[in-house]
């Protein structure tokens, strides 16, 4: 990976990030309304608002990698910690959540919730290590 300053770094994520989250906002957005168009959702606009929205949000993982992996090592020790027990945290709760589905503890759980959850996790343990941005 190409070594860069944090700040050239944070500005190359930062340049990519908007972006994305506008388009993932203007798909959230727009394939909601789309779908409330129709009484039942055809298969095929399920499936392409899915791919709208999911790629951007995909590309933000990736882009926080790059980010990490071309900061400073301080920085990218402090983040990738972060992001592996954000990981942990997410996946134990997969876990848990599967479990207590398979024995009929609980009902069903939207699987959705498991990648807020992850992103939430991943910055509560960034902040309790200390973690800021030292632009």
């Amino acid at each position: 990976m190409q070594k860069v300053t944090h700040r050239e770094a944070r500005k190359r994520y930062l340049r990519l990030f908007w972006p994305a989250m506008i388009i993932y906002s203007g798909a959230i957005i727009g394939g909601a309304l789309w779908r409330n168009q129709y009484d039942t959702t055809p298969v095929w606009l399920g499936l392409t608002v899915t791919v709208a929205v999911s790629i951007p949000l995909i590309s933000v993982l990736f882009l926080m990698v790059r980010y990490f992996l071309e900061a400073d090592e301080f920085v990218r020790l402090q983040q990738l910690t972060a992001f592996a027990y954000g990981a942990c945290i997410t996946v134990s709760a997969v876990f848990v959540a599967g479990f207590l589905q398979m024995f009929d503890v609980v009902g069903y759980i939207e699987v959705f919730w498991f990648g807020p959850t992850f992103f939430l996790a991943y910055g509560i343990v960034y902040k309790l290590m200390g973690g800021k941005d030292c632009a």
